[in-house]
């Protein structure tokens, strides 16, 4: 009987069991959808067993990746973008009359066993309260925006359609992990119409899954991997697979525990040509974010210049397809160079670089040979590597020993990573000559002189105005004094009166003059001099 018991929980679990290896991580493929572009400005389970290394495609919608989150028991499936640019996981709910329709039927709460709304007590972050059910919203520079009540759900990321009903619900209940999932009510924008169902907040904040997972000894480590490929790539949550690797990773450091993955970007070139641009462009208010949520990556609008300019010289006078589009073959593609980012390595005199191919900062857009860019200098300040960016990188995100790290790899089974992927390189700090800041601030510079000689006319006329006022006040201050005052006393109060006429031509002191009578000093007030003297009495 033991043997028979043995036997049937071996063929339940057997799909489950041969993902496992000695190290608990969970591994997944990922999907990618490519027709539209998109820009996006806990209680743990009951069971320590670990996850699985699995493989959930990363889909690309919108051209960005997403992963399968199950929900609830019976589960309930969802596709959600791979966002390390959000903080928190929401799809539509069924009681939402005007969300759009997506890759799978919405989230139905009713249908769970496990799912029970949150209070407000429960949540730092609710926009609000309704009946003590907390509400987070959320709202992007484009537009778009999404509501919605959180609900406490028992979830798993990873496919459990290939092992049926009943053993994705026994891996459910074994592995699980519950976390606060928002249960959209409300979307807008680019919402409606994406093709994933939502999102799934892989930042550093600690209402993220995988945060939920370290909390839950899922995983042995707090560190993610992403390997973005044009079709797809995988995703590994608690490691990094090393064996898709074409070369060792470099490391670049992160700089704030603010949630985000900011690091510091020192230098863009085109090809071998610097922009020359002073660090502290890039870097400037938000920072450089690495954003796998945004398919493509953001610069500073005040280096577009100098970049146009870089690239017409070394493309043959080609310019840049910056919101326009362009025929390439593929021959003509090669031979564009390269966009190279230079970011801070281990250490403050150490570097590393990412070399990006046109076939990756340039997106082809029909099967014609048109293509536009997804590399942008349109930001205000700040930039974003986003996927555009990670394309054929295995980027580990690692919150241990806080940074992330780029390595080429072969993301994809049909990747052109071998022929057209991009490389890292890693050595000492070198920064190229920076341009005058006249070069890269022109106008702001202009106005900054205007405005300082501006400043110094009026703080001229200031001074001289004070400087006639106040001889006239102590002037009057003198000459309207009724005692005969010392001589130190008249020295200190007429300060605008030579010394030498106190003093007699051997230097010895000399008596003051008799003070005039009190018609003839009010008569020397310039502003009193049309008084009348009155007669001697």
């Amino acid at each position: 009987m033991m043997t028979v018991a043995r036997l049937v929980l071996g063929l339940v679990l057997l799909p489950w069991a041969a993902c496992l290896r000695e190290d608990r991580v969970v591994r997944m493929d990922l999907k990618r959808d490519l027709p539209l572009r998109r820009r996006l400005d806990a209680a743990n389970a009951t069971t320590t067993a670990p996850f699985l290394k699995n493989q959930v495609p990363l889909g690309v919608g919108a051209g960005t990746h997403y992963a399968e989150l199950y929900m609830g028991l019976p589960p309930q499936k969802a596709s959600v973008i791979v966002d390390t640019g959000s903080h928190l996981t929401a799809l539509p709910c069924a009681s939402c009359p005007n969300c759009g329709t997506h890759t799978d039927p919405p989230y139905d709460i009713a249908k769970s066993s496990t799912a029970r709304f949150m209070q407000c007590d429960e949540f730092d972050g609710c926009s609000s309260c309704e009946q003590d059910h907390c509400r987070i919203s959320q709202s992007y520079a484009e537009g778009s925006m999404w509501s919605a009540l959180l609900v406490n759900e028992l979830c798993w990321v990873g496919p459990l359609d290939a092992t049926g009903g009943s053993n994705a619900t026994t891996t459910m209940a074994a592995s699980g992990v519950r976390f606060p999932i928002g249960c959209q009510t409300k979307e807008t924008g680019l919402f409606i119409g994406q093709k994933e169902n939502g999102i799934m907040g892989l930042s550093q904040d600690n209402n993220t899954f995988m945060a939920y997972l370290v909390s839950a000894n899922r995983v042995d480590r707090n560190l993610f991997s992403l390997c973005f490929a044009e079709n797809g790539g995988q995703m590994v949550l608690g490691g990094a697979d090393e064996s898709v690797h074409l070369a060792a990773p470099v490391f670049t450091p992160l700089l704030t525990t603010s949630g985000w993955f900011t690091v510091e970007l020192l230098d863009i070139s085109v090809g071998n040509k610097s922009l020359g641009i002073v660090p502290a462009t890039y870097n400037h208010g938000r920072g450089v974010i690495v954003d796998s949520g945004t398919t493509d990556s953001f610069f500073p609008s005040s280096a577009a210049a100098a970049f146009n300019a870089a690239f017409n010289e070394l493309s043959g006078g080609r310019d840049f397809l910056d919101n326009t589009e362009d025929i390439y073959t593929d021959d003509e593609l090669g031979q564009l160079p390269p966009i190279v980012l230079t970011l801070r390595g281990p250490t403050r005199s150490s570097m590393i670089t990412l070399r990006i191919p046109a076939s990756q900062y340039y997106t082809k857009v029909s099967e014609d040979g048109h293509y536009t860019s997804s590399f942008h200098f349109s930001e205000p300040s700040g930039s974003v590597l986003g996927a555009s960016t990670m394309l054929n990188y295995n980027v580990i995100f690692d919150m241990e020993a806080r940074r992330v790290g780029f390595a080429p790899a072969r993301c994809d089974a049909n990747s052109r990573a071998l022929l057209f992927g991009p490389s890292v390189a890693t050595g000492p700090l070198v920064l190229p000559p920076i341009k005058s800041l006249w070069y890269q601030y022109e106008t702001l510079l202009t106005v900054l002189v205007a405005c300082s000689f501006m400043g110094l006319v009026l703080l001229c006329f200031t001074f001289l105005l004070r400087r006639k006022c106040g001889a006239k006040t102590r002037w009057v201050r003198l000459s309207t004094n009724d005692h005969s005052p010392s001589p130190r006393a008249i020295a200190l109060n007429a300060t605008d009166v030579s010394p030498e006429l106190f003093e007699s031509g051997d230097g010895s002191p000399m008596t003051p003059p008799t003070p005039p009578s009190p018609q003839r000093r009010l008569s020397r007030s310039p502003d009193l001099h049309s008084i009348p003297e009155s007669d001697s009495e």
